[in-house]
């Protein structure tokens, strides 16, 4: 005789939509066409539904629907390195304001490496994504592009490339703007700290930007340095040299602009290290302005990215696109920067 099995033990079959269906009276499509919320149901009959969904505890297949329409309501999410503090939040706000568009963001995390990249983006595609979104790109843009054309919409998110839609702040006057504030406080040796986690392209429109306001102020030469924190090395200008000799002696540099706020705050943590005083000694300013900047141990000024404004501008645009709202060619949207002021800045030391 075979053992009894406690009912509790069974596993109990998901309800499907015919069982909603018969418990309400209904047919499947009625049942379909009020989980889609779409017009043409009565009052009654809407409640009659919801309540056999609540009390089967019915969930529909929403992955099967979209496999059968041939697409996803998956948004894939290309981000550079989300040890980044700027693209950990961009990443939070992207995946609320998908989520307000009816989208799931799936995230695909490349270090900054173009074959990984590569290789995300053709996973994303693999999961039918309706669309991608570029947080970061390394700039191999003929591969990409063949990889992308015809497939997805696609949109450039503070990053930039000329064949798909870009959402991005003014770089070139973000660096006009925080190394004109250098310029304001007195400074007239002031140097350009990137570091490698930064896309080639923001790099050169903030160094634009940085080299406009040396120029305007008749402030020269430009001083250029390529580091990788937290080496005491860097190259200055196209020389190995080290760090420091940058930062002392009669003709040093009395202030900094980083090229984004990862490298201003390392530069903090180096001059901490080797008993240079911020900002009496050095000042410096970053830009992005992530949430540690704003830490008291850390204060650092910086030119602001409005994440939360670039997320929805960036969404609203590769939703549109999706849903054929918005045709035509590639467009651009830039957003405003600010400068945000904090303990890391003052006036050069006295004489310099």
């Amino acid at each position: 005789m075979a053992a009894h099995q406690d009912p509790a033990q069974r596993v109990r079959r998901p309800p499907t939509i015919l069982d909603v269906a018969s418990q309400a009276g209904v047919s499947k499509s009625t049942v379909s066409n009020v989980v889609r919320g779409l017009p043409g149901v009565s009052d009654a009959t809407r409640r009659r539904v919801r309540t056999a969904i609540e009390q089967l505890g019915y969930r529909p297949n929403v992955l099967a629907r979209q496999l059968v329409q041939q697409r996803t309501s998956i948004l894939g999410v290309v981000v550079g390195d989300l040890a980044n503090p700027f693209f950990a939040e961009m990443a939070k706000s992207v995946e609320r304001h998908a989520a307000a568009r009816g989208y799931t963001a799936m995230f695909c995390n490349t270090e900054g490496d173009s074959q990984s990249e590569l290789a995300g983006v053709e996973t994303l595609l693999e999961y039918r994504v309706a669309g991608i979104v570029f947080l970061a790109f390394s700039g191999e843009s003929r591969t990409m592009q063949e990889t992308l054309e015809h497939q997805v919409p696609v949109v450039f998110l503070s990053c930039k490339a000329d064949w798909g839609d870009v959402v991005s702040v003014d770089d070139v006057r973000g660096g006009r703007l925080g190394t004109s504030h250098l310029i304001t406080a007195g400074h007239r040796r002031i140097a350009y700290i990137s570091i490698p986690e930064l896309e080639d392209q923001s790099d050169i429109a903030r160094w634009q930007g940085y080299c406009e306001a040396l120029e305007q102020a008749r402030i020269e030469p430009p001083i250029r340095i390529s580091w990788s924190p937290p080496s005491d090395h860097a190259l200055v200008s196209g020389v190995d040299r080290k760090l420091l000799e940058v930062f002392t002696g009669p003709d040093r540099a009395t202030a900094a602009f980083g090229s984004n706020d990862v490298a201003a705050i390392s530069l903090q943590e180096f001059a901490d290290r080797v008993k240079l005083r911020v900002p009496q000694d050095l000042s410096i300013v970053g830009f992005d302005d992530v949430p540690m900047a704003g830490l008291a141990r850390i204060g650092l000024t910086t030119v602001a990215q409005p994440r939360d404004e670039l997320a929805k501008l960036g969404i609203a645009t590769i939703a549109d696109r999706i849903e054929r709202k918005l045709k035509g060619p590639p467009r651009t949207t830039l957003v405003g920067v600010s400068l945000v002021t904090r303990q890391s800045t003052g006036p050069p030391p006295e004489g310099l």
